[in-house]
């Protein structure tokens, strides 16, 4: 499979259902995201798919607060590893380029928040 980087909406939706798929195949990181929102995945999806096109692309479809929603996930710390190994695999199964990587900076940087804030419960 050639890889590129990620342009636009449509390679959007390939990172984050890519990224959710391997979410629901572990029991453990699934009910995390249990925990933390009831809602259903399709919407949870349509505002993952927002906030990272946000993010990567500067589209600015995305209105909420993702801090105060993780605020209180009650991850351990070898969950949030495996969140973001997660989430890098998800991109390098698709795609290569400064956004990808931007996207993989991002997601550590998101882990370091969780792991200190897991540090202090």
């Amino acid at each position: 499979m050639n890889k590129s980087d990620i342009t636009n909406t449509n390679d959007i939706q390939i990172l984050v259902e890519t990224f959710y798929n391997k979410i629901q195949s572990q029991p453990y990181l699934l009910a995390l995201y249990e925990k933390l929102s009831p809602r259903d995945w399709t919407l949870h999806l349509f505002q993952m798919k927002n906030f990272w096109d946000s993010i990567l692309l500067k589209s600015g479809r995305y209105k909420g607060h993702p801090q105060i929603l993780h605020a209180f996930l009650p991850a351990q710390q070898d969950q949030v590893r495996e969140w973001v190994h997660l989430f890098h695999e998800a991109i390098e199964e698709h795609f290569t380029g400064p956004t990808a990587a931007a996207a993989q900076q991002l997601a550590d940087k998101l882990v370091q928040v969780f792991t200190y804030k897991t540090a202090f419960k």
